[in-house]
């Protein structure tokens, strides 16, 4: 899946054209802040070279990035990004450290979006790191509250061959005295059969239906996991790649829900559907992230962060 060439999108994201780009923008003297995606190593790099203060934004879990065996998987980019870098006349990155922590370790503050409290404990802490937790979008017109508990199912809003482990939820969710709403992202997943308890929906915002909703069944992609979390619904995650395992891991260990396989049988889905339903620890702890997650404040302290480099 192109999404998931990894070489091929660094070769994008960290290209010259890119670099070139946004050095044009600052050539003007007129921005004082670059804020980047913390992967777009061209407009890091540019930042770097025009000597504008340069802040990235990690929309995934940070520890994973830049410590550990899954740091190192960004290595093998390390030619494309270095070959902007020397483009732009800058010198190479630190070769001794993991790729994206040598990229970040040149910014002024990194962001990362999520709650500290849901991340893997840190060996060792940047001095520029500053977790800033989730930052959501206004909240849309929230839902009526349905008549039965509601299941959430969601399974990405990219192409990843959800259909089989989808149409497996829908089996196993078949049977209980639940509504189920499934949400397929815009994404064609061939012919479900949805059960009479289910209605399926192409797009639609979760955070109008989380407030009423009992349980989440997802692919564990962050944003779902964190918007189920931040209204204190736990979850059944069966991960199907990318940064979905290590998501899934940190709702298991948070104690805020389930982790199944992708191909977890219509039982084995049925069992774990029941537990985060059924057991009110799985809810007290996603309480208790809600909490943690609200403290940031949904962008202030970030905001705050920024102005103090102006």
């Amino acid at each position: 899946m192109q999404e998931d060439n990894l070489l091929g999108w660094t070769r994008f994201i960290s290209g010259s054209r890119i670099a070139e780009d946004v050095a044009a923008e600052l050539e003007g003297g007129t921005a004082d802040v670059v804020i980047a995606d913390g992967f777009l190593s061209a407009a890091l790099s540019a930042a770097e070279r025009a000597g504008v203060t340069a802040v990235a934004l990690v929309h995934v879990l940070y520890q994973p990035c830049v410590e550990g065996a899954t740091a190192t998987q960004w290595d093998p980019t390390r030619p494309l990004i270095e070959a902007t870098r020397a483009h732009l006349g800058l010198s190479p990155l630190d070769p001794t450290t993991p790729l994206v922590s040598a990229l970040w370790s040149r910014t002024s503050l990194v962001l990362a979006c999520v709650p500290e409290g849901f991340d893997y404990p840190l060996e060792s802490r940047s001095a520029n790191l500053r977790y800033v937790g989730p930052i959501f979008e206004d909240a849309p017109h929230e839902l009526p509250a349905p008549a039965r508990p509601l299941v959430l199912v969601s399974f990405s809003s990219t192409n990843m061959r959800q259909g089989p482990p989808l149409q497996r939820v829908l089996d196993a969710l078949e049977v209980l005295d639940l509504e189920v709403l499934c949400t397929l992202g815009g994404v064609s997943v061939g012919d479900l059969r949805p059960p009479a308890n289910a209605t399926v929906r192409n797009l639609l915002p979760h955070m109008a239906v989380l407030p009423h909703t009992s349980a989440v069944i997802t692919h564990a992609g962050l944003w779902t996991v964190l918007s189920a979390l931040a209204n204190g619904v736990p979850l059944v995650c069966m991960p199907m790649g990318r940064d979905q395992p290590l998501n899934a891991e940190r709702v298991a260990a948070s104690g805020a829900g389930r982790h199944l396989s992708s191909e977890a049988s219509v039982d084995a889905i049925r069992r774990a559907a029941e537990d985060v339903l059924d057991d009110p620890g799985f809810r007290r702890n996603a309480r208790r992230m809600a909490d943690a997650i609200a403290e940031y404040g949904n962008g202030s302290e970030a905001a705050s962060l920024l102005e103090a480099l102006l």
